[in-house]
């Protein structure tokens, strides 16, 4: 990852100080799973490439558009999901 990027990571979520959410989110196989805002950002900030590019230009985006950071995180969420298998 870019240190410009994982900069403006560390930045953005020091800046926005968002409130602590749990994401319940499925996993593709069906599987529950609760996801806290916390977990999500550690992700972010373990991305690395162009999956790091993407997720700080859409932030990018979102922040413009003083749009809801948690709609994003929880799609993120969605991806971390896991399937458990009984």
């Amino acid at each position: 990852m870019t240190q410009n990027t994982q900069k403006y990571f560390e930045d953005f979520f020091s800046e926005k100080n968002l409130a602590e959410k749990i994401y319940d989110v499925n996993s593709a196989n069906g599987t529950p799973n609760v996801i806290p805002t916390s977990a999500v950002i550690a992700a972010i900030k373990s991305t690395q490439g162009n999956e790091s590019k993407a997720i700080a230009n859409t932030l990018r985006q979102i922040d413009f558009y003083n749009g809801d950071v948690h709609h994003y995180l929880e799609y993120i969420a969605q991806g971390l999901a896991v399937d458990l298998e009984a």
